[in-house]
């Protein structure tokens, strides 16, 4: 019984002595607090260190940072292993993604036919002309930020974090840092890494902030505020520069950034923290994203020799758990509701419309923000906050709008071609001009042949669009005096050629329906003005020239369109599809000929990619006339070289402008493009063409190519900021017709 008993007390003893033990490891277990500062892309060093700390089996307490510091700070902080962050780091093109650079698929169907002819775009305000206050409003940063932080997104006290963090941000107004603990996470690091002149400030309680950089890069001070012993700082900012260094607005930027930190003395700076880390990034730029292994690897260069330190501090802490890895949810969740908030001129379903989702419906977070960009490339809005709350298999939508102050816009642009020569281009937009959703766009085309293009468009998204279409062009060439006696039964036998003269007069009203983006049909009415003629020759109407047309014309218009090219101007891949029925009602009939009549014309070009250099580019076009007459003014004419031809005249490499004639016609291209150099080209074109007022009874009874007239061209061609240049150099061996085309410029 005895024994029992010492027995019984001496396990007691021990467990007592045990618990008092590890009381007493726990109360001089140091808190381990670990300060990324900010850097741009010299910041991904830090990912090198968290491997060096992982490594030595080393557990933070506390973690924050400063601009991509507070990125990296974040990922580790929502649970991610430093390996995790690596390989999320290196998935990202930061390039494309901190310059809002959002695939051409994403803007909506009226932008990809109207809005990509300009050089420059600049804000109006208050009826001075501005600039932008960024280079990107962020919304593709926030994005992704949101993905990656969405585990954690039902925390908004951020000291709940897996692990407790913060960052900070610099009041716009006063300069003074804001210390951001809570809130959404996305948000917080999106406020603490805007870096001026690249994203555009945010707003975090009602306060506009920039980067962090700026007031605090550094905030070591705060980390000890938090009740930390032990600080790990790691500063991948360089140092300051001599005047003759700053040759550049990203050095003079780093310069700014670095003020704060090595404007006082630096020594104090590495007395503040117990540990401090400088990884020898000094050669990479805050710019270099694409040098991100390298610096990477130089962050774990500089922290691995510290292994043995950190796992001496390491020693010092109880066992851990294994963390669990943390896997992204990818599954869709049933939309159960949507709140949408901050939009005055824009409706719900216009929002609801570009980011195409509805109550019911299946989504997951990467559909979604995928989604936002449809919205995003409106410009309609400076920022998309939202928060995606799942729970069980359903999502409640809380989206946050800030539409963008700036609303009206000046834009510019230049082009040269051979028919409409050398042009200037200034543009007026002005969104929500007379109702919500709708925008007008006014184009004035000046130089040797003055154009007008008006477009006011009430945009309902994914719903039924309203539109109206107003243009006034015109052009002066000369042609051949046998396609003007053809056409209009004026004799010419005694010219070879003469000056001939077009102007066209159209308005347009339809509605229209899109689809993603990429299909629209559209129908509606259409009038217009027609005036060729000629100043070699005189009328007994007009002493001064001989007009063939000066009719009005009535016509009911359907299209159909297609367009999903990666991007206008030397596309890599993509369809353009573009079907058009127009039937021609009533004309004042100048001529005193005319009957009503239709015609129907398909364009289908694609273009595919056959080597990492090398493509093809293949387009088939052709068109037919429902008439029991003839169509003097309306008839397809081909020849002569360009984008921006109307009505039925055809470009055609081999034969002068308006050459060919027919009221049907079928014409096919082939180009091979080969990129010699980054975005400089050469290519060689061919093209064949029938035209023909049977073109079905000649179709019937003779093969395409045996009949075919046919043209080539080889050319050069450079993609620049200004717009596309080209030269090409074309013939035909039918007509021994040989010329030189240049065109420099956006077409329009």
């Amino acid at each position: 019984m005895l024994k029992h008993f010492l027995i019984l007390l001496s396990l007691f003893s021990s467990f007592v002595f045990s618990q008092k033990s590890e009381q007493k490891n726990d109360s001089i277990k140091p808190k381990i607090g670990l300060v990324l500062s900010g850097g741009a892309a010299k910041g991904f060093a830090h990912i090198g260190v968290l491997k060096a700390i992982e490594e030595a089996g080393l557990e933070l307490d506390y973690i924050a940072g400063t601009s991509m510091g507070a990125a990296v700070a974040a990922l580790y902080a929502t649970g991610y292993s430093a390996k995790q962050i690596d390989s999320i780091i290196m998935s990202i093109d930061f390039t494309k993604m901190l310059t809002d650079d959002i695939d051409r698929k994403y803007n909506s169907f009226f932008d990809k036919k109207n809005n990509e002819k300009y050089i420059l775009k600049l804000p109006i305000k208050n009826f001075k002309i501005g600039l932008p206050i960024a280079l990107s409003k962020g919304q593709s940063t926030y994005n992704k930020l949101s993905e990656l932080y969405h585990p954690v997104d039902h925390i908004t006290d951020f000291s709940k974090l897996p692990i407790p963090f913060f960052c900070i941000a610099t009041n716009i107004e006063t300069g003074k840092q804001v210390e951001i603990n809570s809130g959404s996470l996305a948000l917080a690091v999106r406020s603490s890494a805007s870096l001026p002149t690249l994203l555009a400030p945010s707003v975090i309680d009602s306060v506009t902030v920039i980067d962090g950089g700026i007031s605090n890069n550094f905030p070591i001070k705060e980390m000890r505020d938090k009740g930390i012993d032990y600080v790990i700082g790691i500063d991948v900012q360089g140092s300051l520069k001599k005047q003759r260094n700053l040759d550049s607005a990203v050095k003079v930027i780093d310069q700014i950034v670095n003020f704060q930190l090595y404007g006082k003395d630096s020594t104090s700076l590495k007395q503040d923290v117990d540990l401090y880390l400088h990884p020898d990034v000094r050669e990479f730029s805050i710019i270099d994203f694409d040098k991100k292994r390298q610096i990477i690897d130089a962050g774990y260069e500089k922290a691995k020799s510290y292994i043995p330190q950190l796992k001496k501090l390491a020693q010092e802490q109880p066992l851990q758990k294994e963390k669990k890895k943390l896997i992204l949810d990818t599954k869709k969740h049933i939309v159960n509701s949507y709140e949408i908030t901050g939009a005055k001129n824009y409706t719900r379903r216009y929002i609801r419309g570009k980011l195409n989702f509805k109550k019911g419906q299946k989504i997951s977070l990467q559909e979604f923000n995928k989604n936002i960009n449809y919205a995003t490339t409106t410009n309609n809005f400076s920022s998309i906050f939202y928060s995606f709350l799942e729970k069980d298999s359903v999502v409640d939508l809380k989206i946050q709008l800030t539409e963008n102050p700036e609303y009206k816009f000046l834009k510019l642009g230049a082009h040269y071609d051979p028919l409409y020569k050398l042009a200037g281009l200034v543009n007026y937009t002005h969104k929500h001009l007379l109702i919500q959703n709708d925008m007008i766009s006014i184009d004035l085309a000046y130089g040797d042949n003055v154009r007008y293009d008006i477009n006011y468009f009430i945009d309902n998204g994914n719903f039924l669009s309203y539109g109206l279409h107003s243009r006034f062009n015109q052009f002066e060439t000369v042609v051949n005096s046998n396609n003007i006696t053809n056409r209009y039964g004026f004799d010419f036998s005694d010219v070879n050629q003469i000056n001939f003269e077009y102007e066209d007069f159209t308005n347009y009203i339809y509605t229209q329906a899109n689809y993603l983006n990429k299909y629209a049909i559209s129908i509606g009415m259409e009038h217009k003005h027609i005036r060729s003629f000629t100043n070699n020759f005189s009328s007994t109407e007009d002493d001064v020239r001989a007009f063939f047309d000066d009719s009005h014309y009535l016509t009911i218009l359907g299209k159909l369109e297609a367009d999903t090219y990666d991007k206008k101007s030397f596309p890599n891949k993509g369809v353009l599809v573009n079907a058009t029925w127009r039937s021609f009602l009533t004309s004042t009939d100048f001529g005193k000929n005319f009957t009503p009549f239709s015609q129907v014309r398909l364009t289908m070009e694609g273009i595919w990619t056959l080597s990492n250099r090398l493509s093809f580019f293949g387009q088939g076009d052709g068109a037919l006339s429902f008439t029991e007459g003839t169509l003097p003014n309306f008839n397809y004419a081909l020849g002569g070289y360009g984008k921006s031809f109307i009505n039925n005249f055809i470009p055609f490499y081999g034969y002068k402008f308006s050459e060919l004639e027919g009221n049907s016609f079928l014409k096919t291209l082939g180009t091979l493009r080969y990129r010699y150099y980054k975005k400089n080209y050469i290519n060689f074109t061919t093209n064949y063409a029938i035209v023909s007022n049977n073109i079905l009874d000649l179709m019937r009874t003779e093969s395409f190519f045996k009949n075919a007239k046919t043209g080539y061209a080889i050319g050069l061609g450079s993609d620049t900021i200004l717009g596309p240049f080209e030269i090409n150099y074309a013939w035909s061996p039918e007509n021994r017709y040989k010329t030189v085309y240049i065109s420099a410029g956006f077409w329009f």
